[in-house]
C-alpha cells in the first residue's frame, strides 16, 4: 500500500517537473516577443531584458499534476476536494493579477488589495458552514496550553494574514537567482514527509506537484538566469503554499520552520521600516540574501546558505517531539538571523562600500 503510494506521489512529481521543464522553455521566447521582461537597471544585475514570466507555467504545471491525481484512482473527501479548488482558483486568479502586474506594474498597496481579494476567496466558503473553505480553525499552543479552538471571526481574520503573510515573504525573497524556488523545494519536501509520516496521502500530492513545477523551472533560473518568475511566480508560490498547509491540518508551526529565515527576515525589516517611519515597501538592500551577496557571497553561495538553513530547520520540525521543542527551534532562527546581521553588520561597518561582487546579486525583480 505504501509502495503503491508513493508511486503515485512520484507520478505526480514527475508530471509537474516535466510539464514545469516543458512549459518554462516555451515561455521564454513567447516573453520576449511579447514584451513582458524585466529592463536592466540600477537595481538589476542583468545588463540584457530579461523574460518576467515564469509564473503561468509553474502554476500550469502545478493544477495539470494535480488534476492528474484524480485519473490515478486517488480517492478524496468531498469536503478536501471542495479546498483543493478553492486553492486552485484562488492562485490561479492571484496569478493571473500580477501576469497584469509584472506586465504593466501596480502598486503596492493596490496589489495587497488583490492579494486580500484572493485569500477572501479562500475563507468565504466557510460562511456556507463548519467545514467548508480553507481556515486555521485551531492551533497548538506550547507550555501546557495545547490546542485552542479560535473564535470564527479571529480564525478567518488569522487565515487572510496568514495566506497574505506567506505571499509577500515569498514575493521579497526572490531577489537572487534561484533563491525562492529552492526555499520552495525545501518547504515542500518536508510538508511533503510530514504528510507521509502522519499519514495524509492525498494530501502529500499537493506538495510533490509544488515541488515538482519547481524543479523544473529552476534549471532556467539558476544563475545566471534565463527567466525570472515576476511577482505571478512569486505570489503563486507564496499563496500556495501557505494554502498546503491549511489543507494538510494547519501544519503552520512546520512550515514556520522550514521557511523560517525568509520570514523572520521580513518581519524583522517591516517592523524596521516602520519604527524609522519608512515605507514597509520601501526597496533596497536590507534583505538577508542581498547583505549577503554584498558581503561577497556568489548567487549559488547565498542560495545554499538561506535554504541550507531552511532545510537544516525543517528537518528539526519533523523530529522534535513536543510543541515546546519546535517553539524553541522557531526562537532559534530568530537567533540565527539575529547572528548572521550581526556579523554582516560589523563587517559592513569596515568595508562600507561593499563587494565587488555585490552586482551579481540578482537578476530577479527587487521588490523590497
Amino acid at each position: 500500500m505504501l509502495d503503491d503510494r508513493l508511486l503515485i506521489a512520484a507520478i505526480t512529481y514527475g508530471v509537474a517537473a516535466a510539464l514545469s521543464w516543458l512549459f518554462v522553455g516555451k515561455t521564454i521566447p513567447l516573453s520576449h516577443r511579447w514584451g513582458i521582461v524585466d529592463l536592466p537597471g540600477p537595481r538589476r544585475a542583468h545588463s540584457v531584458p530579461m523574460a518576467r514570466a515564469g509564473g503561468v507555467p509553474l502554476f500550469l504545471a502545478f493544477a495539470v499534476a494535480v488534476a492528474v491525481t484524480f485519473s490515478l484512482g486517488v480517492d478524496r473527501l468531498s469536503l478536501e476536494t471542495e479546498r483543493l479548488l478553492i486553492l486552485l482558483v484562488a492562485s490561479g486568479f492571484l496569478c493571473l493579477v500580477m501576469v497584469y502586474d509584472d506586465v504593466t506594474g501596480l502598486s503596492p498597496v493596490v496589489k495587497l488589495l488583490w492579494q486580500f481579494g484572493a485569500a477572501s476567496l479562500v475563507v468565504a466558503p466557510r460562511l456556507r458552514g463548519e467545514g467548508h473553505g480553507l481556515v486555521i480553525d485551531n492551533v497548538n499552543l506550547p507550555f501546557g496550553v495545547g490546542q485552542v479552538t479560535l473564535p470564527t471571526w479571529f480564525a478567518l481574520v488569522f487565515t487572510v494574514v496568514w495566506l497574505i503573510g506567506m505571499t509577500n515573504a515569498m514575493n521579497l525573497l526572490d531577489g537572487v537567482d534561484g533563491l525562492a524556488g529552492s526555499v520552495t523545494l525545501v518547504a515542500c519536501v518536508i510538508l511533503f514527509l510530514h504528510t507521509v509520516v502522519h499519514p495524509q496521502f492525498t494530501i502529500s500530492l499537493l506538495p510533490a506537484a509544488l515541488a515538482g513545477a519547481v524543479s523544473g523551472y529552476l534549471p532556467f533560473n539558476w544563475h545566471p538566469a534565463k527567466i525570472i518568475m515576476g511577482d505571478a511566480g512569486a505570489n503563486f508560490l507564496g499563496f500556495t503554499l501557505a494554502g498546503i498547509a491549511i489543507i494538510g491540518g494547519a501544519k503552520i508551526a512546520t512550515t514556520l520552520l522550514a521557511f523560517g529565515l525568509p520570514i523572520v527576515d521580513v518581519v524583522w525589516l517591516v517592523l524596521f521600516r516602520m519604527a524609522h517611519r519608512r515605507s514597509p515597501f520601501a526597496a533596497d538592500r536590507s534583505h538577508l540574501h542581498y547583505r549577503l551577496a554584498d558581503a561577497g557571497l556568489r548567487p549559488p553561495q547565498v542560495v545554499l546558505f538561506v535554504s541550507g538553513t531552511s532545510l537544516a530547520f525543517g528537518v528539526a520540525a519533523l523530529l522534535l517531539p513536543t510543541r515546546e521543542a519546535k517553539a524553541a527551534a522557531i526562537a532559534g532562527v530568530g537567533l540565527v538571523l539575529l547572528a548572521t546581521v550581526t556579523l554582516l553588520t560589523v563587517r559592513e561597518r569596515h568595508h562600507p562600500h561593499g563587494s565587488p561582487t555585490s552586482t551579481l546579486a540578482d537578476t530577479t525583480e527587487q521588490n523590497g
